[in-house]
């Protein structure tokens, strides 16, 4: 009982910090013995600071008030995005404030053992300059091209060498002391716009693209479809749908500032945009290849909203009204909104942060998992978030 309130006012504080007391004792409906002596323990532990006035004379007369604060500084969650030239590797601390990030570009052709030391490498790095430990990671979540089965198989024989029939969770688990999750990056990218909406959309198609791969991800009843085994989205095999047309020199190495491409594409993107007709021509050839799979996702579906991210989403302001043009041609209109992610480029990045979170609540705000995880791994002296509570 003493683990369940515990893991519970922790969760209160997790997702309402500063928390005064007369809060705590209201949303938990424990009493104020008991919640002092939870908080006593969590701030032992380290999750837990307490948070006093910045200004002890601006108090009113009487016992002051008692606020506590979650230490969102106490340990950190890493986010790799691997893609087939490049990985994007992130580490925040547990509110997701980003406390480094680092890009490495390498050739479509890396091998599997020569991508993975590079992956290594890479979070290594990213941890020494943000002087952040390892033991500190309590959660990582990672990106992939391709189907990502429920044993955590990957299965992608196409595009990154050797990339299938290995289990990528437990290979980057080799590298942490910590929960590891792995996922197809379309879905992750769809899982940071359900976060971006909070509940607002219960049902949207989210279409991916990394210049040249498209990928679906569903989110249906406000939670993440994966399908049979994970196979959900993976649209590249459906040829018929016409995706496979979707390869344009508006897309290609549009999100990868490093690639050799993007300096060309960009440049066609900045002619559409000033009515080019050169350019303007391909943005009308990219809607008319989308048209037949758009109309069947809306009318198999019947989402409320088709959203375009990664690639696609960089250039919705071009894309989104060719497209509605197009679309208007079909004989009954579609009962669907088509709208650009909220996140651009870093959908992706989102969604591997929010599923981390997501598995740090499996671990510290259930009885089991705060029993198993212990105290914080690090626990810093001060924070610029505790500062900000302090004065507000």
């Amino acid at each position: 009982m003493r683990q369940r309130n515990a893991a519970s006012t922790l969760g209160i504080l997790y997702r309402s910090s500063p928390a005064k007391m007369t809060a705590l004792q209201r949303e938990s409906g424990l009493s104020r013995r008991t919640i002092e002596l939870i908080l006593d323990d969590l701030m032992q532990s380290g999750w837990v600071t307490e948070v006093h006035s910045a200004s002890p004379a601006a108090r009113p007369v009487g016992r002051p008030a008692r606020s506590y604060a979650f230490r969102y500084d106490a340990a950190c969650v890493v986010a790799l995005q691997l893609e087939a030239g490049q990985i994007h590797a992130t580490v925040a601390d547990l509110a997701t404030e980003i406390l480094g990030d680092l890009r490495v570009p390498l050739p479509i052709k890396t091998s599997r053992a020569e991508r993975l030391a590079l992956l290594d490498d890479s979070v290594t790095e990213l941890l020494d300059t943000a002087g952040v430990d390892r033991s500190a990671v309590v959660a990582v979540t990672v990106s992939t091209p391709g189907i990502v089965r429920d044993d955590g198989m990957v299965d992608l024989p196409m595009t990154m060498p050797e990339w299938t029939g290995f289990s990528l969770s437990d290979a980057v688990g080799e590298l942490f002391d910590c929960p590891v999750r792995v996922e197809n990056d379309a879905k992750i990218a769809a899982l940071g716009e359900k976060w971006s909406r909070d509940g607002e959309v219960q049902d949207f198609a989210y279409i991916f693209s990394d210049s040249e791969r498209i990928g679906i991800g569903l989110v249906l009843r406000n939670e993440l479809y994966r399908g049979r085994d994970g196979a959900a989205g993976e649209v590249s095999w459906a040829r018929d749908l016409g995706l496979h047309d979707l390869v344009s020199p508006l897309l290609v190495d549009l999100a990868d500032e490093l690639a050799p491409g993007h300096a060309a594409t960009l440049e066609l993107v900045t002619a559409a945009r000033a009515g080019e007709a050169y350019a303007l021509e391909e943005v009308e050839r990219l809607a008319r290849a989308f048209r037949a799979s758009i109309t069947l996702i809306a009318w198999l579906l019947a989402p409320e909203e088709i959203v375009f991210g990664g690639s696609l989403g960089t250039i919705q302001d071009l894309l989104i009204p060719a497209l509605e043009k197009e679309l208007a041609r079909n004989a009954r209109p579609l009962e669907v909104r088509l709208r650009g992610s909220r996140y651009g480029d870093a959908s992706v990045l989102t969604g591997c942060l929010r599923m981390c979170i997501e598995s740090l609540s499996d671990q510290l705000f259930t009885p089991t998992g705060m029993a198993a995880i212990g105290p914080a791994p690090i626990a810093p002296s001060g924070s610029d978030r505790e500062d900000a509570a302090e004065a507000s």
